[in-house]
């Protein structure tokens, strides 16, 4: 595999934007990955930019680019889709204060031990199907497991501050947790729950679980999730959640990797 080479600035039609390698995803799924990051103000002459991106992508060896941009700005979306981008993800993150969290429910909830990993791997591989990754049909199937198992190997590993789960005797669920002490700022980063466990209120119970913990430390919460999950949209709204912003991913694939699909 070619070796990736470090962030680059690209400039195009009056704009500017970086693309930076992204270590993670090519080590999951053995190609050179990287990301698009525009400039403010790149809006004008956003399609010559973004076009200039892949180009510069191809020439240096990227196969896969990522970018991200605020679904509100409808015109980057159109620009990235002009310059060969496709739509793979909306998410949308959900927040909330973290004061008068309700008291334990009747699914009990603990803390994750290392033994837990296998099968909370297991529990994500089932989850998070419908991530970018997952709907993107150029990417390989096992390097998509992949990332997620070393997604909540890296969360026990330390990543996240607290990996809760329910009914810890035998995980059925999982929320793992990042806090920022200085913003007082708690992240659900990562949550599932399996098939079979569901509608029983594993997620609700997680979720406030979460809060009852926090509360003392942090002053919010957020959460975010794609927009398609309907059903991780009703359990945050359910939780005293609302939304707060959205976004729309697109990828970009070299000619050699969209042939070898």
């Amino acid at each position: 595999m070619p070796t990736a080479p470090e962030a680059l600035v690209v400039e195009a039609a009056g704009a500017r934007a970086w693309l930076r390698p992204d270590a993670f995803d090519t080590e999951c799924f053995g190609i050179p990955m990287a990301k698009v990051e525009a400039a403010a103000g790149a809006r004008s002459g956003a399609v010559g930019l973004f076009a200039a991106c892949a180009r510069v992508a191809g020439e240096q060896g990227w196969v896969h680019l990522a970018a991200r941009v605020p679904s509100e700005q409808t015109d980057l979306v159109r620009a990235l889709e002009e310059a060969g981008f496709y739509w793979v993800d909306a998410t949308v993150i959900f927040g909330r204060r973290l004061v008068d969290t309700t008291g334990p429910g009747e699914v009990p909830i603990g803390l994750a031990l290392a033994e837990d990993l296998p099968v909370l791997q297991a529990l994500g591989r089932g989850a998070f199907r419908q991530s970018r990754y997952f709907v993107d049909p150029y990417l390989d199937p096992a390097g998509k497991d992949r990332l997620t198992d070393q997604w909540v190997a890296n969360a026990l590993n330390g990543r996240a501050d607290r990996v809760f789960v329910a009914e810890p005797k035998k995980p059925v669920g999982f929320a793992a947790c990042r806090l920022d002490r200085r913003g007082r700022l708690a992240t659900i980063d990562l949550i599932a729950v399996s098939s079979d466990s569901r509608g029983r209120g594993i997620g609700r119970s997680l979720v406030e679980a979460v809060c009852r913990h926090y509360e003392p430390i942090a002053e919010r919460l957020e959460v975010g999730t794609q927009l398609a999950n309907t059903q991780a949209v009703r359990l945050y709204e359910a939780a005293g959640c609302r939304l707060l912003r959205s976004y729309v991913t697109l990828h970009w694939v070299a000619p050699e990797l969209r042939a070898g699909r």
